[in-house]
């Protein structure tokens, strides 16, 4: 009977020791090729949820997308993936407070600052009104300011002459405000950007930043490129984990992830595209791209196409009870405050 006892115990002791040492591997989807900066950020952050998680969390890559960029979040939903990234602008009718920074004028040139400020103010009004359905949203967090560049060479300088172009936009806001301008205008995933200015489809693009520019080879056919002070819009990104997955982590576990993604993961990338922002941007320079200032012009009229957008991004947060032009009024402070205070550390 003793017997029994000591080897039930042993027993539960080992199952005890087995579980507490479990490891759960999250398989991480990342759209991008292997040589866009977000590769290296994440495996960074898939080390410090292990390093944290005292090796019970590991975070693999699969070698490809497990889906296209706009169809991440459905792909974990469904398993294909336990976790990923995906760009905001394929969030806006189940997730639209995640739309307030890329609505027009917001984003001032510092990622970092754009992302601690988006994820600030999101969780004070939004996390709990949006549909993550199936997935558990760990955070957010902001690529940089995007641009407006040229193919042909044709003058980009107001929106008549925007008007004669055909032009490809990053789906979402970029799209929204163009379109708002009578502007010709394509769309779909930045990492199809080459293929449509290689074969001469359309005569400009806008919506994508330096990084994409470079990484996603649209570099060789670019004339130049429009550089704003405040960007006409700019791209976001969840970073979420499926539901399913997210049960079984204890709550310790749990934790790791969220301390580890939220703030942590929007300053981590913010500092990152910063970084990749200038090195491409300066690389586009030495390969002959031109970079240019808005004319007076221009920037009359895409503030006045902007002014429908913004309207439309208060009204898709209309039934959430929120005071959506207090809300954009107050993240933009935050972001010209953030981004004037990484200005005094730099």
């Amino acid at each position: 009977m003793k017997l029994r006892r000591l080897l039930a115990a042993v027993g539960t002791t080992l199952v005890m020791a087995t579980a507490a040492t479990a490891e759960t591997v999250i398989t991480y989807n990342n759209f991008t090729p292997p040589t866009h900066f977000s590769w290296e950020v994440l495996r960074d952050w898939a080390a410090q949820v292990e390093e944290k998680s005292e090796g019970r969390i590991r975070i693999e890559f699969p070698a490809k997308s497990v889906a296209p960029p706009p169809k991440v979040l459905d792909a974990v939903r469904k398993g294909a993936a336990d976790a990923g990234y995906m760009a905001n602008v394929f969030a806006q009718k189940f997730a639209p407070g995640t739309g307030m920074t890329m609505t027009p004028w917001m984003h001032r040139g510092d990622a970092e600052a754009a992302g601690v400020a988006l994820w600030e103010v999101y969780q004070e009004h939004f996390i709990d009104k949006d549909n993550w359905k199936g997935v558990e949203l760990l955070g957010l967090f902001h690529f940089a300011n995007a641009n407006m560049c040229s193919v042909d060479g044709a003058p980009l300088d107001s929106v008549a002459a925007l008007q004669e172009r055909k032009v490809w936009a990053l789906p979402g806001t970029t799209a929204a405000l163009l379109k708002a301008l009578d502007i010709s205008v394509s769309s779909g995933p930045a990492v199809q950007i080459q293929e449509l200015v290689s074969r001469n489809v359309v005569d400009a693009y806008a919506g994508i930043t330096y990084d994409a520019i470079d990484k996603f080879g649209a570099g060789p056919y670019t004339k130049y490129c429009i550089d704003f002070e405040a960007a006409p819009t700019s791209t976001n990104f969840s970073h979420f984990i499926s539901s399913r997955v997210w049960k079984r982590l204890s709550p310790q576990d749990q934790q790791v992830l969220r301390d580890l993604s939220g703030e942590h993961l929007a300053r981590m990338m913010g500092r990152a595209i910063n970084a990749a922002q200038a090195a491409s941007k300066a690389k586009l320079r030495e390969s002959g791209v031109d970079i240019q200032t808005p004319t007076p012009e221009l920037l009359a009229g895409l503030k006045e196409g902007s002014k429908p957008v913004i309207a439309t991004w208060i009204a898709s947060v209309g039934d959430y009870d929120v005071d959506g032009m207090a809300i954009l009024e107050q993240v933009r402070a935050r972001i010209v405050e953030l981004t004037d205070a990484n200005a005094g550390t730099n």
